[in-house]
């Protein structure tokens, strides 16, 4: 019998195992694809390594720059000063300077006026107190109803998938308050890192270090959880595992379908994303982020992933969470390709196409709506034995690979301390 099985191979799984191997406890991690990593997965494209979604690194993502440095890449770490620009009625603004604001002829006085008290206001507000308060609100209320309709509400519809009515404050002033905290001193920008080779160089690692004490299995899907007199029968990939306490890292619409003996449920829906990473024959003149704010457009955000990071070829992302039933999700590959190659044509002309990765996932994010932190609350005391990482438990923080590591690693304190405890008691 195992002392803990864990469900699912991302960064949430991979760090709850490396916690529990540290404190002691025999560990199995069960993963559904072919490798470890989940959405920090890297994929080939024209000739190198780049990872399937973008992500970069912040100077507050401590939890992921804790493990870089721990792993021996912290030397492998590319800072870089970033940009970014809206793009609305045809024309692209850049956002990061104060005199980009003084520039932004959507806005006029009274609305750059309110946009300014409103981020002030965001610096000395707690996320945790906007529990149950929708984003419309809160925006509505501190930066006024044109910022709202001008900027806010299309945003908000754009990453969260829902009316901004039904969008958590919480989470939305979390993710204010990050990009306040990424601002160089000095300069408009934002500092962000990329980890050079991409994030299946620390996945190697990772890898590597489990196999001194923890076992892995991939190809395995979980397929059902079962409660047993010791704790649970885990069966995956056509085999089983007994174990005394588990963690789950996969989507909580997923875990609810797993049990054959026992009752979970969960209120909690997800978004999906379609993204295509793209290599161009030329550079685009646009800065490292672009939000898209102009109606119609397929992909709701451009990254300009040649501005981040040593890469050969020139690479952007283009890309859009989705209702998780939305034909994009399922399209083919080339379906998508040509969907957004022809909306990024229109937006900034011809461009030439080398190489292109279309990455789906039904299962992105969850959808962190104002009942979110009623629906998760008791999440960790649900079922005994049975602890919670990965994106369902970061609230009220911003969805990062490094959110994922801190939620995997306080997963396992909570394991290891009921493993102690059952040992006390035996």
């Amino acid at each position: 019998m195992y002392d803990a099985v864990v469900l699912g191979g991302g960064y949430s799984g991979l760090a709850a195992a490396r916690s529990l191997m540290q404190g002691g406890a025999g560990c199995l991690v069960l993963e559904a694809g072919d490798g470890l990593g989940g959405a920090g997965r890297c994929g080939p494209v024209a000739g190198e390594s780049v990872e399937w979604f973008y992500h970069h690194i912040k100077p507050h993502d401590t939890f992921l720059l804790d493990l870089i440095d721990q792993m021996g890449l912290a030397d492998s770490l590319l800072w870089q000063e970033t940009f970014m620009a809206f793009y609305l009625g045809r024309r692209l603004y850049p956002f990061s300077r104060p005199q980009d604001l003084i520039r932004f002829a959507p806005f006029n006085l009274a609305d750059k006026l309110r946009f300014c008290a409103g981020m002030l206001s965001s610096r000395f507000t707690q996320s945790q107190n906007l529990a149950g308060m929708s984003a419309k609100d809160w925006i509505v209320r501190h930066w006024g109803r044109s910022v709202y309709h001008k900027m806010m509400a299309p945003m908000m519809r754009n990453k969260f998938g829902i009316p901004p009515e039904r969008v958590c404050a919480g989470f939305l002033h979390g993710r204010i308050k990050g990009l306040s905290a990424t601002k160089a001193k000095g300069v408009g920008g934002e500092m962000l890192a990329y980890l050079d080779g991409g994030l299946d160089r620390l996945t190697r690692r990772l890898a590597q270090e489990l196999a001194t004490g923890a076992e892995v299995k991939l190809q395995s899907p979980v397929t059902a959880l079962e409660r047993t007199k010791d704790g649970y029968m885990v069966h995956a990939g056509g085999l089983s595992h007994p174990a005394k306490v588990v963690i789950n890292t996969l989507p909580l619409n997923y875990f609810a379908k797993l049990p054959v003996n026992f009752d979970f449920d969960s209120q909690v829906k997800y978004q999906g994303a379609a993204c295509a990473l793209m290599a161009l024959a030329e550079p685009l003149d646009l800065p490292y982020w672009t939000n898209i704010l102009e109606p119609g457009f397929s992909f709701k955000v451009v990254v300009n992933q040649s501005l981040l990071g040593r890469h050969r070829a020139n690479l952007v992302y283009c890309s859009a969470y989705l209702p998780d039933d939305h034909p994009l999700i399922s399209a083919p590959a080339d379906q998508v390709r040509e969907l957004y190659l022809k909306d990024l044509r229109t937006m900034i002309g011809p461009v030439e196409l080398v190489d292109c990765l279309v990455t789906q996932s039904t299962v992105a994010t969850p959808v962190f709506d104002v009942d979110y932190r009623q629906q998760t609350h008791d999440l960790q005391n649900r079922l005994h034995n049975v602890f919670f990482a990965g994106n369902a438990t970061i609230y009220p923080h911003s969805r990062t690979v490094s959110s994922v590591i801190g939620s995997g690693q306080r997963a396992a304190a909570l394991a290891l301390e009921r493993l102690e405890a059952q040992a006390r008691a035996a």
